[in-house]
């Protein structure tokens, strides 16, 4: 059965409303769908804007968690799969999170193909070393800390505090037409 905004509205308490999230975006965005970057992609434009932002800063989130700024891209080397995220923090009201992540792919951007490069070449382990090599996690390290310092203002929720606010604000935007 489909989240619907009655049940958003129901749910008091912040993590609550998380887990009902998180187990909407499960559903609808399985482990297997997630592996296949343009299927994900594609059904990310079927979504409404709630969702779609969700499902998409999910790796960031996981990637601060995990890693920094400069790994994400790594880890998701796909234009594509930049600006959506971009556009999914945006919309979630993330001004502070969308600016650094600009900044870090500036940071990034003029180095895309080389990237691209290191990482089908099947030695990702030197990608550590090409960041610094080439002054990139140097560059991309003040924005993590900033980016870090900004996200442990919710240390069990990193940007998913922004699901919870954007969901309690904007429900109808975070179902499918059918959860009306």
């Amino acid at each position: 059965m489909a989240l619907t905004v009655a049940q958003i509205q129901a749910v008091k308490l912040d993590d609550d409303l998380l887990r009902l999230l998180m187990g909407e975006l499960n559903l609808l965005f399985p482990q297997e769908l997630r592996r296949d970057r343009i299927v994900f992609l594609s059904k990310l434009q079927a979504m409404p804007p709630g969702l779609r932002a969700m499902a998409i800063t999910f790796d960031l989130d996981v990637s601060m968690a995990l890693d920094d700024l400069a790994w994400h891209f790594a880890n998701h080397h796909d234009l594509d799969f930049y600006e959506e995220t971009l556009r999914g923090l945006r919309e979630l009201g993330a001004t502070e999170a969308a600016e650094l992540f600009g900044q870090a792919f500036a940071i990034i951007e003029p180095f895309w193909h080389e990237l691209g490069e290191i990482l089908t070449e099947k030695h990702p382990e030197g990608t550590h070393d090409w960041f610094d090599q080439k002054g990139i996690q140097e560059r991309v390290d003040p924005l993590n800390d900033r980016m870090w310092k900004l996200l442990n203002q919710w240390p069990d929720q990193g940007l998913m505090h922004y699901w919870i606010q954007y969901a309690r604000q904007y429900p109808l935007q975070c179902v499918l037409p059918s959860g009306e």
